[in-house]
């Protein structure tokens, strides 16, 4: 085979000039009408890609189980409210708050407040915060000193706590 452009004789097949670089073989071109209108091949069809929309569902339940964890741990329950003293027990007798006061020489002043698993207890100006949890009718109060023991009356809206064997009776404020 002899290059074109410079005239130097090559081995078959050789795909340029080794001494003055031309190509050997031209790239075969379709042949074209030049009185046909241009048109371009078809596309392929894209692919449908199923991750972006498994991702958007993986992102959604992900945030709607942080929502239901976040309300769970910070939100409310049934048993949220401001309850108030308003009646003692003792040996099985009821008293008013104000009989209480009269016999003990004390203020019964007190308020409990629950939020969640949280419970905050006022008594004349003094706060103390703790745990609460509700077993059906059954309520627990802890804090770092203590354990107390009570009800639940879900009909009346009340508390009741025992301690040191009176029965202190808060009833929801609204």
């Amino acid at each position: 085979m002899v290059c074109q452009n410079c005239g130097t004789q090559l081995p078959d097949g050789t795909p340029s000039c080794p001494t003055c670089g031309a190509q050997m073989f031209a790239p075969q071109q379709p042949y074209m009408d030049p009185n046909q209108p241009y048109t371009a091949a078809p596309a392929a069809p894209a692919k449908k890609s199923n991750g972006a929309l498994i991702g958007i569902i993986v992102a959604v339940v992900a945030v709607i189980a942080i929502v239901l964890v976040a309300v769970s741990l910070l939100g409310g329950s049934e048993y949220d409210g401001k309850y108030k003293l308003t009646t003692c027990t003792y040996m099985g007798q009821e008293f008013s708050i104000s009989d209480m006061e009269a016999m003990m020489g004390e203020s019964y002043d007190m308020t409990l407040t629950v939020k969640g698993s949280r419970c905050t207890l006022t008594s004349d100006g003094e706060t103390g915060k703790g745990k609460i949890s509700f077993d059906g009718n059954t309520v627990t109060i802890e804090d770092d000193e203590e354990t107390l023991e009570g009800e639940y009356d879900a009909d009346a809206k009340t508390i009741t706590i025992n301690m040191y064997g009176v029965g202190m009776i808060f009833e929801l404020q609204d």
